[in-house]
């Protein structure tokens, strides 16, 4: 039995859209300004570390729970309208299932606006759970978690081993967060990362559908 975790934006669906929509309504509820914003924006990192490049001379620690605010005000009530599912992703995680192996989501999203996006697209019901890096963000002995802590965190509470486990991503913090917990990755080439960030991974795949024929 394998253990796949699966990230979400840019490697189930093309979130870009909505997740850049509601930042830019972010910002201007804040009034800051950010001209480079088209550029240097990548959906998947964490809200503060995109911050931080967005905003080098005006960051604080401040400034991102404001953004942070504002971001799940707007991102969780507009309904995901520019978001889409990958082809033949949602397939390839059934055949999987279906398979014997045992598949989750872990996710630098927040964990409001992924489980609704979970509903919306019948995830839940594929997934046996969706871990995010705030979902215990009001347990003292846990808080937010960065997506290595996450992993190690979703690893221990499955009692899943390192040999066991895939992580299934398509950016550098995807793969650096596997290589730290010592599991196999998998880039996806559909997704945002680089070709520098695919680098990382230990293997990459073109379509879904090799998923399927990874051992």
């Amino acid at each position: 039995m394998k253990y796949y975790f699966f990230d979400l934006d840019g490697t189930l669906a093309d979130t870009d859209g909505d997740i850049r929509a509601s930042w830019k309504s972010a910002l201007a509820d804040l009034g800051v300004s950010c001209p480079t914003f088209d550029k240097d924006f990548v959906a998947g990192p964490p809200l503060e570390e995109m911050a931080k490049k967005l905003l080098p001379d005006v960051y604080t620690d401040e400034l991102g729970a404001k953004i942070r605010e504002r971001f799940g005000y707007h991102y969780d009530n507009d309904g995901f309208p520019n978001t889409f599912e990958y082809p033949g992703i949602l397939d390839a995680v059934k055949a999987l299932k279906s398979s014997g192996e045992r598949v989750f989501i872990a996710t630098n999203k927040r964990y409001a606006g992924a489980s609704a996006m979970a509903t919306k697209f019948g995830w839940d019901k594929v997934f046996e759970k969706l871990y995010a890096g705030d979902m215990y963000d009001s347990v003292p002995t846990i808080g937010r978690m960065n997506k290595t802590q996450l992993l190690a965190f979703a690893m221990r509470e499955i009692g899943a081993n390192q040999s066991e486990c895939i992580m299934v991503g398509d950016t550098i913090n995807d793969f650096t967060a596997a290589k730290a917990n010592g599991i196999f990755s998998i880039g996806v080439k559909w997704g945002y990362g680089s070709e520098d960030d695919l680098l990382k991974a230990d293997k990459t795949i073109s379509s879904a559908k090799e998923l399927l024929l990874i051992s």
